[in-house]
């Protein structure tokens, strides 16, 4: 739990930070782990020569591109592991391997050339290639290549320079002095084959290509008997791959499959000599069959497609690259439920092909009629590759399909590449870009924009208006939206911290009033500390406006900046294991000084939290008494418009009804609400603000009235309550779980669990939620595929979600998971139990 421990708060684009960190591990530390995937044990093979250096021991023959590891990083967001050169990862962080690859690094000017040589491919292996470049800084003079250890020194820099720039002339140079100057070693054998490989694959004229395969094939001729019988199958075997490949390329599939055949008979029989050598032979067996399952396909040979799977699969679990082909031959068979399983496992193992992996997913969840799941998956793959456009164009469809035209044009905005914003290409930015950093907003939501709002509030200044919006987003909005994002660079505690480019006009502008805050007055204050608030930044309101005993205070605006300092505190401790009681407002709403539309706020206030934390009747009704003779006065003030009078009255009696309902006095409750519902829908409102509020007052009206009828068995009411509530906001998650609570009231799973998945995917406020309870919902609706895949994409938002880890490792299986459920689970109960442990021992 130690690793998952670290990743905990950094949430994956599409898998658990932690599966993608043990799947491909020692690109990110140099160290393995059981679920490392073939490929990725390259680097740990290439630490071991490293220290046993042999001139022409073998090593894995494919290195994979620059492009990996950074995009390794970008699914996983384990940005600390971003790194260009060994030394650019903390120490912490580094295995013992990565430590010593670090030290050689850092002194490889005084290495000789054989450690120079094993330096070089290590870096190669775990995807360093501009360490490579800082290694073997230009092309060695090609008489001195004519040693097998010099040569395997420039192989490796025309190795690093083709992963960076591809078919570069760079490239081209550097694989040019082996290849035109060979020698007869193991080394160029590999170096001209792998030059003829690139030729038939990358080139625009692959004719030259026959040539330099043929060379190759002399060379290894010439040293035959120099070798071991391992050796020369391996490094035959290799030859013969980049052979089969050109002649794929020519479309001689029946030549490629028998010179194909011979090779995989001769491996099938080898013995490695040692571990190190069965690393080799594994890689090589890996690599032959996939190239025979390709064929196979390509020649329409299901039999031998499906062997290959299953051999592919039981040689590499993990490799994503066997999981998408095993997919593809279920979806090629019509086996749909298979296939979305296999492309569900294949998207969690990436980085490459994630996007795709999740798009075939999603139609074959639509081809199974599960819609909305596909429209998940859809968004999914949108959010792993937003500028790519297969994902762009299946998402846009998918939201027109649905109606959902306000985010399919936040889909084709988020997919235009800003080059001065590229945080704009990011879902979660688009939507709420007001609480990053006070940007605008996208999403049609109902509450995407109310950091802006506070912020206009306070630029006008004096223009103070008493109505406000109701609701109070939770403190861990902004937490949760910057996780799932990605974007950590805004995970600041202080305005003044975010890094100049993450920055807006109107946010450089908060930090100059932040500069003058003790100077301002409490009415200024009070200004800015909402628009902070509302930013998520509630420690930093509390610190700025140190708390004041009451009868200290003499102003209105002073009582009113430390009511919101109260209801900051206040709220800001919901959810906790010591919510705190907002005394100091309290006391406010006694101060003789307090206006009476303060009075009126803080006793609603007061209603609420007696009713929800201390539960007591007789508080509750009291402050309900103070509240109503507030009113009294505010609705026989002539200054106050309709609306405002209107408004106030409409929201009172909504928040007061808690009286009656503690009480169970049905009749009380229905005047109550009645009286709320009748005003909500008669207020008339002015201009786009006042519709705004209008709109969210019926909301939480309609909410509220819902809740009334579901707690005395009016369900069929309660019901078209919650369809109007979501029709006045749609994109409002918390709606959405409760339609998906009436329809598990009326037994109906499986309709239940599409309401989750539209809270889950238009969080951040239930993501987490959201999946496991759609998780929860296809379990009993007898989809363990879908219920699978929602129980780990809960796991990835929270690793430490017990009820989750327990439905995973209940429904592992039907996605190919099962022991990996069941061991998180058992070690997650286990670090459970320890710190349970030490805290009855602290106690």
């Amino acid at each position: 739990m130690n690793r998952w421990e670290f990743s905990h708060g950094i949430v994956g684009v599409n898998a658990p930070s932690w599966l993608t960190y043990e799947v491909h591990r020692p690109y990110f530390d140099g160290a393995e782990s059981p679920a490392t995937v073939i490929q990725a044990r390259s680097a740990v093979l290439a630490a071991r020569r490293f220290e046993n250096p042999s001139p022409g021991a073998l090593r894995f023959g494919m290195s994979m591109p620059a492009s990996y590891r950074r995009l390794l990083v970008q699914e996983s967001r384990l940005t600390a592991y971003r790194a260009a050169v060994p030394t650019d990862l903390p120490d912490e962080l580094a295995s013992p391997a990565w430590r010593r690859m670090t030290e050689a690094y850092r002194r490889h000017a005084e290495l000789d050339q054989l450690d120079r040589s094993g330096l070089a491919h290590w870096l190669l292996a775990v995807c360093l290639p501009d360490a490579v470049l800082d290694v073997v800084p230009a092309d060695l003079d090609p008489a001195a290549c004519q040693d097998q250890v010099t040569a395997a020194v420039q192989a490796a820099r025309a190795a690093a320079l083709f992963g960076s720039e591809g078919l570069s002339e760079r490239a081209t140079a550097a694989y040019r002095v082996l290849a035109d100057h060979p020698a007869p070693t193991i080394a160029h054998v590999q170096a001209v084959a792998g030059w003829g490989y690139l030729l038939a694959r990358h080139a625009g004229d692959d004719s030259a290509a026959p040539v330099f395969l043929g060379r190759a094939r002399e060379l290894l001729k010439d040293i035959a008997g120099e070798l071991t019988g391992f050796t020369h199958t391996v490094v035959t075997a290799r030859l013969a791959l980049r052979e089969v490949m050109y002649a794929e390329r020519q479309r001689d599939f029946t030549g490629a499959r028998a010179l194909l055949a011979d090779v995989r008979a001769s491996v099938a029989e080898l013995t490695a000599p040692d571990q190190d050598d069965e690393l080799v032979l594994l890689e090589t067996r890996r690599r032959l069959l996939d190239r025979h399952l390709e064929i196979a396909v390509r020649m329409g040979d299901s039999e031998a497609e499906r062997a290959a799977v299953e051999e592919g699969l039981a040689l590499d679990p993990s490799d994503v690259k066997i999981r998408m082909q095993a997919a593809q031959a279920h979806e090629r068979a019509g086996e749909h439920e298979q296939a979305l399983a296999g492309y569900l496992h294949a998207a969690r193992l990436g980085p490459f092909g994630t996007g795709f992996a999740l798009l075939r997913a999603a139609d074959c969840a639509r081809e199974l009629g599960h819609t909305e799941f596909a429209r998940v998956l859809n968004e999914r793959a949108f959010r792993a590759a937003p500028r790519a456009g297969a994902t762009r164009d299946a998402l846009l469809d998918a939201c027109r399909r649905d109606g959902d035209l306000p985010l399919a044009e936040l889909t084709e905005r988020a997919a235009t590449r800003d080059r001065e914003r590229p945080y704009a290409n990011n879902w979660h930015y688009r939507m709420y870009a007001s609480y990053f950093n006070l940007g605008e907003s996208e999403s049609p939501g109902l509450y995407a924009r109310l950091p802006s709002l506070a912020y206009e509030f306070a630029e006008r200044g004096s223009d103070r208006a008493e109505v406000n919006w109701q609701r109070l987003m939770p403190p861990a909005f902004r937490g949760n939206l910057i996780r799932e994002s990605g974007l950590t660079e805004f995970a600041v505690d202080h305005p003044a911290e975010l890094p100049e480019h993450l920055r807006t006009p109107r946010w450089n502008r908060l930090c100059e009033w932040l500069d003058d805050f003790e100077a301002c007055e409490p009415e200024r204050q009070q200004q800015i500390a909402m628009v902070l608030y509302r930013l998520g930044f509630t420690k930093l309101v509390l610190e700025l406006i140190p708390a004041v005993p009451v009868d200290r205070l003499r102003t209105p605006a002073e009582l009113r900046l430390h009511h919101w300092r109260d209801l900051v505190r206040y709220v800001g401790s919901i959810g906790t294991r010591a919510v705190a009681t907002p005394e100091t407002s309290f006391a406010v709403a006694e101060h003789p000084a307090c206006p009476t539309h303060l009075r009126f706020v803080i006793a609603v206030v007061a209603v609420v939290f007696h009713a929800r934390e201390t539960r007591s009747l007789e508080e509750a009704a009291r402050w309900r008494g103070i509240g109503a003779r507030a009113m009294e006065e505010l609705l026989a003030d002539p200054d106050r418009s309709e609306f405002e009078k209107m408004m106030a009255e409409s929201r009172f009696y909504r928040s007061v009804s808690f009286v009656p309902f503690m009480a169970r006095d049905r009749d009380l409750l229905a005047r109550d609400m009645d009286r709320a519902e009748e005003l909500a829908r008669a207020v008339p409102a002015e201009g786009p603000y006042q519709e705004f509020l209008k709109r969210e007052n019926l909301r939480a009206c309609v909410e509220s009235r819902s809740k009334e009828c579901y707690a005395f068995g009016e369900d069929e009411r309660g019901d078209r309550l919650v369809a109007e509530a979501l029709a006045l906001d749609p994109y409002e998650p918390k709606t959405h779980i409760e339609v998906a609570e009436g329809l598990l009231r009326r037994d109906l799973p499986r309709e239940a669990a599409d309401s989750y998945l539209r809270t889950a995917r238009l969080g951040p406020v239930s993501t987490a939620f959201g999946y496991a309870s759609a998780a929860e919902c296809f379990r009993r609706a007898g989809q363990p595929v879908l219920a699978e895949d929602c129980y780990l994409q809960a796991l990835r938002l929270d690793p430490y979600a017990v009820s989750a880890a327990r439905g995973w490792a209940a429904v592992g299986a039907a996605n190919g998971m099962d022991e990996l459920a069941r061991t998180y689970l058992a070690d997650l109960e286990a670090w459970g139990a320890v710190r349970r442990a030490a805290r009855r021992e602290r106690a």
